[in-house]
């Protein structure tokens, strides 16, 4: 039976994808798109870039104009927090008290930042939404000192933002090489090194001890694990997000999906498929063609583009270096199982088509 009524959890990438694809699909019913923040979805990537610099304004960052949702039907009910879900009675609850019916739900609620377990004084940012870009923003003052915990790609992202607005920067990275658990620790030194020649003190195998606040009750500095003190105006903890996963059922639901960053790898590219693939299931049509894992990051004159699903046992070869290189992931046959690319935009697009390729030949 077609549904008649499509509510939609969360309108980050994937809740917004979702609700697209069910219109462009031929859906005619109803169509609710559900958000927290006051805002309708937006572009989460270029918050840690081209917003905190200045050259992109809020209103560049909606995903699609203002009339949009509206030709097509699509309810917007943003600054409405959705506490609790009953797959059985097919109704989700608001914190307010009140309930929407749904025949289908799609729990896109993203993820939340990892928190230090410490006491943070004022002047400690996270940055995963809009109000916490504006926060961080205003504390990016030419000659202030900003620490990012975290060296992952949205503090080293950060900290390229914040040199070139005149900064003092310092990353901790409590691993022995950042971005290791993703990229392998040879290559997460290799960036190490490029942001330390454009001016960053990075701290690596060290971590936080203790946050202090000044007389102000507001962030002055920071002790680390290994005794040193860092002055600190500003701080980035970025460690990390988790699931938010609360409303997701116990156990599978026929009515419920999940989609995005609740159950996928925080990126763009897999949150925008999980939108589509979920309107599809809905409507029981064919799942979207399998795509290799994506995911980019501008930072310190790179345009890092990650294709594919690097393993801990893989193989590496480096080409290249400087403004321009290419890291290769081998498996042990020798095929090239990932591959992350510098400043070679065509290399990404041939490397995507030989990895699906590859795919689709081992599925046949």
């Amino acid at each position: 039976m077609t549904p008649r009524t499509v509510v939609i959890v969360g309108a980050g990438l994937a809740g917004a994808r979702t609700a697209e694809t069910l219109r462009a699909e031929g859906f005619d019913g109803r169509v609710l798109l559900v958000g927290e923040e006051h805002v309708a979805p937006y572009e989460r990537p270029a918050l840690s870039k081209e917003f905190l610099a200045g050259t992109r304004d809020e209103e560049s960052l909606l995903l699609r104009p203002p009339a949009f949702w509206d030709e097509r039907r699509i309810e917007l009910q943003l600054g409405r927090r959705i506490v609790s879900a009953d797959p059985g009675r097919c109704i989700v609850r608001t914190s307010r008290g009140g309930e929407l019916p749904f025949d289908e739900l799609v729990l896109a609620t993203g993820a939340r930042p990892r928190r230090l377990p410490l006491e943070l004084p004022a002047g400690v940012h996270e940055l995963r939404t809009l109000a916490d870009a504006r926060a961080l923003r205003q504390a990016l003052v030419p000659g202030a000192h900003l620490v990012v915990i975290g060296g992952g790609f949205v503090g080293a992202e950060v900290a390229s933002t914040a040199r070139s607005l005149g900064l003092h920067v310092t990353i901790v990275e409590a691993a022995p090489a950042p971005v290791a658990r993703v990229l392998g620790p040879e290559v997460g030194l290799l960036l190490a090194e490029r942001w330390r020649a454009h001016g960053v003190d990075v701290r690596l195998g060290t971590g936080v001890a203790h946050i202090r606040a000044d007389a102000n009750g507001r962030v002055g500095s920071i002790l680390l694990t290994d005794g040193s003190v860092l002055r600190a105006d500003a701080v980035l903890v970025g460690v990390g997000v988790e699931p938010a996963g609360e409303l997701l059922p116990a156990r599978p639901a026929v009515h419920v999906h999940a989609a995005g960053d609740v159950v996928g790898p925080g990126h763009w590219t897999a949150a925008a498929r999980d939108g589509v693939a979920a309107a599809r299931r809905i409507l029981g049509l064919p799942r979207p063609a399998p795509q290799p894992h994506y995911v980019w990051s501008d930072q310190f004159g790179l345009r890092l583009q990650v294709v594919g699903t690097p393993a801990p046992e893989d193989t590496l070869e480096l080409e290249g270096g400087g403004d321009s290189f290419a890291v290769r992931y081998l498996d042990e046959g020798g095929r090239t199982r990932a591959g992350l690319l510098a400043n070679r935009p065509a290399e990404a697009a041939a490397l995507r088509r030989t990895l699906l390729e590859d795919a689709l030949a081992l599925a046949a």
